[in-house]
């Protein structure tokens, strides 16, 4: 799990125009951010601006973040989502389809049901981010990637047993952390 201190210094370094430290902070949190990103806007490439936007955003506030008012990983996760909440705004208020405002009955989810998703997604990264490195590893890989165990096994060089009691783990931690995060635990029926 990363060390919040740690987290801190690098956006200290960040402050001071230290873009090693940026990448440090990326390849921590980059596929966090940007599956929570995925999971708000719907669509592979907003996901990966607004993951952009949001890295941008921390280079360019870097300092003036407070640790007193919130860890790292959480004011990363805030930014994102602000920055995906405000673009499926932006997508409402200017459709590209001119009959866009007429209901096509295909489901979609509308702006007000994206927010609660993206506050969804929120509580669920940060839940992620309490995980050890290597539970996280195999459960951002099957859930945010799509792999199959067998896939994350050849993936990162690992037996499939191992990968899955990963994923095992993973997911029990995340059940007890589910009542801090306001997460709805999965029903066993």
């Amino acid at each position: 799990m990363p060390d919040d201190r740690d987290d801190a210094e690098l956006v200290r370094r960040i402050g001071d125009g230290n873009t090693d430290a940026l990448q440090a902070l990326y390849d921590r949190y980059g596929t966090i951010v940007f599956g929570m990103a995925l999971r708000v806007v719907g669509d592979r490439q907003a996901a990966e601006e607004c993951t952009q936007d949001a890295f941008v955003a921390v280079w360019r506030r870097a300092s003036s973040y407070d640790s007193e008012r919130a860890k790292v990983s959480t004011w990363m996760i805030a930014i994102a989502r602000n920055r995906a909440v405000d673009l499926m705004r932006r997508r409402a208020a200017r459709p590209a389809d001119l009959h866009a405002d007429v209901s096509r009955g295909d489901g979609s989810p509308d702006v007000a049901e994206r927010i609660v998703t993206a506050e969804s997604a929120e509580q669920v990264a940060a839940a992620l981010i309490e995980l050890p490195d290597a539970q996280r590893e195999v459960l951002v890989l099957a859930y945010f990637h799509g792999l199959s165990h067998s896939e994350i096994s050849e993936q990162l060089q690992l037996p499939l047993g191992t990968v899955k009691g990963r994923v095992r783990l993973a997911l029990d931690r995340l059940r007890v952390l589910a009542p801090k995060y306001a997460l709805e635990a999965e029903r066993r029926s």
